[in-house]
């Protein structure tokens, strides 16, 4: 499974999510990545990501809940599944 979490914090910064953005990703195999999105370069335009929790020897097993929240306490949930197969 590839999930572009960039394109997700650019979303919800369009919908009025303010940086810094924390988020913690949790598989159903109690699988854990943390951490904050912040504004970098001159302009503040581009993302800098710094993990701060990884869970060591573990993948994050689907369905994944990704749960951001930006400064003020706002919050949105992501649930990643994997696309069932087709026949």
């Amino acid at each position: 499974m590839i999930y572009d979490s960039r394109e997700s914090v650019l979303q919800l910064l369009e919908h009025g999510f303010q940086m810094p953005i924390h988020f913690a990703a949790i598989g159903t195999n109690g699988s854990v990545v943390a951490g904050t999105y912040s504004s970098s370069g001159r302009d503040g335009a581009g993302l800098d990501c710094h993990i701060t929790v990884r869970t060591k020897g573990q993948n994050l097993t689907s369905p994944v809940n990704i749960m951001y929240v930006d400064r003020r306490g706002e919050s949105a949930l992501i649930v990643l599944r994997e696309k069932p197969d087709t026949p």
